[in-house]
């Protein structure tokens, strides 16, 4: 039950992190942030995936994100792990998959707004982004040094 409550919390969460902001600071035309580090500003939408590959493809970008999002819930059904670490950043992947794929499903494009002054070429991006990227690093660093050893070592409730 607590394993649960935490990936659902920090679905929940990171939903509502990433819907706010992007309600908020999309419509924004230019603040600077951090001087020469980050700023904010519409980019009228991005249709594509990161680093814009598979632009204007919508639909396949809504089916794959689907399709990923429901063998993240198969992959933590058969895995039965249960450590803190790894509910988070499942939560954080899915969280962060679910608010990219709600702007595609109802906007046709996701709002990204974060851009990296020191980096002009580095893709603009959001918080839904920002939460997948980390989850991703994190269930990465779980499944290289941590899945299936010492599994009742950190365990929480089921």
């Amino acid at each position: 039950m607590k394993k649960w409550f935490i990936i659902s919390v920090t679905i929940i969460s990171v939903l509502v992190i990433d819907l706010i902001t992007k309600h908020f600071l999309f419509a924004i035309d230019y603040f600077n942030l951090i001087p020469n580090v980050i700023s904010i500003a519409s980019n009228g939408g991005n249709t594509g995936a990161a680093f814009g590959i598979f632009s204007d493809n919508t639909i396949l970008l809504i089916v794959v994100s689907i399709i990923m999002i429901v063998v993240l819930f198969i992959f933590n059904y058969f895995a039965k792990e249960r450590s803190a670490f790894y509910c988070i950043a499942f939560g954080f992947i899915v969280g962060g998959a679910c608010g990219n794929l709600i702007d595609r499903v109802f906007l046709g494009y996701v709002r990204d707004f974060i851009y990296l002054d020191f980096w002009p070429s580095f893709p603009v991006f959001n918080f839904a982004d920002s939460f997948l990227t980390i989850g991703a690093v994190l269930m990465a660093i779980y499944i290289i040094f941590f899945m299936g050893k010492n599994r009742d070592k950190g365990k929480i409730e089921n």
